[in-house]
């Protein structure tokens, strides 16, 4: 599986923000505002939890990933959770399963909680200046766009060498791969 790219991060910072927007406008009369931006908010935080698990190369967990925020989504609701909770309760999802399935190490997962951080705080920003919730998204996923730099800053930041079998052409690792299937078929 393709692992997630800055591109990625933007364009779906570009979706979330754009649904939003326009659900702001089309439900916004109908919806009141507090009930419309608690759904809006676990409308994106699904989202890109879709976008991240269809991004991890891991295929277990996916159904306790869904089933996690759907359980914790609707206690909020259930349990009529002030709506800056709720905000880091669902930056702390999209944390959490960032630092499950893409990162190696603790540092590389506080690295990712210091981007949820400023992310935090440009969506507070956007929100106070701004008034719209799409703008809030918008800064909030831009700054997530930017995680998928962590696990190299981090191997930069710790001197280790990058994996070598990265940059190989896929012809390459295919005859990596044969090489080592016909040095085992050789072994007595």
């Amino acid at each position: 599986m393709k692992s997630p790219g800055i591109v990625d991060g933007i364009l779906v910072a570009v979706m979330i923000a754009l649904g939003a927007g326009t659900a702001s406008l089309i439900l916004g009369s109908f919806i009141i505002y507090a009930t419309l931006f608690n759904l809006l908010l676990s409308a994106a935080s699904l989202v890109y939890l879709l976008y991240l698990l269809k991004r991890s190369s891991a295929r277990i967990g996916r159904v306790v990933v869904i089933s996690t925020w759907a359980v914790v989504s609707l206690a909020c609701w259930i349990l009529d959770v002030a709506l800056f909770e709720q905000v880091l309760i669902q930056a702390g999802l999209i944390w959490l399963v960032r630092s499950l399935y893409f990162h190696n190490s603790m540092f590389t997962a506080l690295l990712d909680f210091g981007l949820v951080s400023a992310g935090l705080a440009a969506s507070a920003w956007a929100m106070l200046n701004t008034g719209s919730l799409a703008a809030a998204l918008w800064s909030f996923f831009l700054l997530q766009a930017l995680f998928c730099w962590i696990p190299e800053l981090a191997r930069k930041q710790s001197g280790e060498a990058p994996d070598a079998t990265i940059n190989q052409s896929p012809f390459q690792s295919a005859h990596r791969v044969a090489l080592d299937a016909v040095r085992k078929l050789a072994q007595p």
